[in-house]
């Protein structure tokens, strides 16, 4: 019989620091590359002398490169130290964005985002900083990462960027997101992988769990079960929250409101993040991670629903899109949590990166999708229905579905 270990005193643990570590980071990376890149289309699109169309695409390009390398993070991240991984990524973004000043073409630009900014992301993102807090704990690992994913830097960072743009320009943007990138680097000194590397172990794990823990091969967890359910649910709401993003505004302005009114409905959908990941995050630690995946599922249906009932009210839509930002920004959160708890610690980084290929058609296919049925059908109505079906397919599904107890038995595969 394993016998628990006790609990680190709060002095002596150092999860929680990690945690303020990890947010800053995530939040730093999200934001820059993210978050301030909307306010920088129009005058990426000015300063290159371009289209809208090429102008907004540096974010596929980041996106391309996430979905294309995590996986390969993943793997390296069971051989290097996560914190060096995490260095290299934060030097190569922010080179990338010393770069975007030496530049004067959009096809130069997109090679940079692609090539330099996109696996910076990758580098020193949510799969990194994931693993990290899933090494640090066992029992409260939702509430870490729902604390990690409040979006602070998405609601920060387009407002510093459009502050620098109107004041001083293009390149002085490009170079303060440099700048805030090169002040992480400081601060990630401190950053501990897992905490056996301190002779500390997990919050709420035996003290030779991560000697037991079974560390998979990509192949067997591209055959795990767990993973494919977990990939379909995350996919689909993933997309959800996509599309909504990608079309609230438009939504809001064909029904007479004015832009300005309109783009209020983004900012809803963002801060209700800071409520979202943390809440459903303790939910999961209570219930589980499956059983909340359940929940934001079906929250959704009515907001969803009340897209359409809403007409032109400006404070009904708002509403609408808090409750479904609370849910979709939830994610990322019980994305690492039940990926850690179905698949093990040891297993969350390369989880989380195959995860982020097999996304890659359907993060890109969301928006352009609901964009041509809303031109087919003339309204946003069956893209609503198509969107509640899932959250309903996704609900039931994750409801009944109980995963197989993870084995500790399994020898790690041999070192290649």
């Amino acid at each position: 019989m394993t016998v628990a270990a006790s609990s680190p005193s709060a002095s002596s643990f150092h999860g929680w620091r990690m945690v303020a570590i990890t947010f800053l980071i995530l939040n730093c990376v999200l934001g820059v590359n993210f978050a301030a890149y909307g306010a920088m289309v129009e005058a990426i699109q000015r300063e290159f002398n371009t289209s809208r169309a090429l102008a907004s695409a540096g974010l596929s390009m980041v996106t391309l490169a996430l979905g294309l390398l995590s996986p390969l993070v993943g793997a390296l991240m069971q051989r290097v130290s996560i914190k060096w991984i995490m260095i290299s990524g934060v030097v190569l973004n922010a080179l990338g964005f010393v770069a975007l000043t030496q530049i004067n073409s959009i096809g130069l630009l997109l090679a940079i985002y692609v090539l330099m900014i996109g696996p910076g992301v990758a580098l020193a993102g949510p799969v990194t900083c994931t693993a990290v807090i899933s090494n640090w704990f066992n029992s409260g690992r939702g509430k870490a990462l729902g604390i990690i994913n409040m979006p602070a830097g998405n609601t920060l960072m387009p407002l510093l960027a459009a502050l620098l743009l109107s004041q001083y320009g293009l390149q002085v943007a490009f170079l303060s997101c440099a700048l805030i990138l090169a002040l992480l680097l400081p601060i990630m000194w401190f950053l501990v992988d897992a905490p056996e590397k301190i002779g500390q172990h997990a919050k709420g794990a035996a003290a030779d769990s991560q000697r037991a823990e079974t560390v998979m091969t990509a192949a067997q967890i591209l055959r795990s079960q767990a993973f494919l359910v977990l990939t379909a649910g995350v996919t689909l709401l993933s997309c959800a929250g996509l599309v909504m993003v990608t079309h609230i505004v438009a939504l809001a302005t064909d029904r007479g409101i004015d832009l300005g009114s309109a783009s209020l409905l983004l900012s809803a959908f963002g801060l209700a993040g800071i409520v979202g990941a943390p809440l459903f995050g303790w939910v999961a630690d209570r219930i589980g991670g499956g059983r909340t995946f359940a929940l934001i599922a079906l929250l959704q249906i009515a907001p969803w629903l009340g897209l359409m009932g809403a007409g032109n009210s400006l404070p009904l839509l708002l509403v609408c899109a808090f409750i479904i930002g609370m849910c979709s920004n939830a994610i990322l959160t019980l994305f690492g949590a039940t990926m850690g708890s179905w698949l093990g610690s040891a297993n969350v980084g390369l989880g989380m990166g195959l995860c982020y290929t097999l996304q890659i058609p359907f993060m890109f296919g969301a928006g352009p999708l609901a964009g041509a049925m809303f031109d087919h059908f003339g309204s946003y109505g069956p893209t609503v229905l198509l969107h509640v079906s899932t959250f309903v397919l996704i609900g039931v599904l994750f409801l009944v579905y109980r995963p197989r107890p993870l084995g500790v038995s399994m020898s790690p595969p041999a070192a290649g």
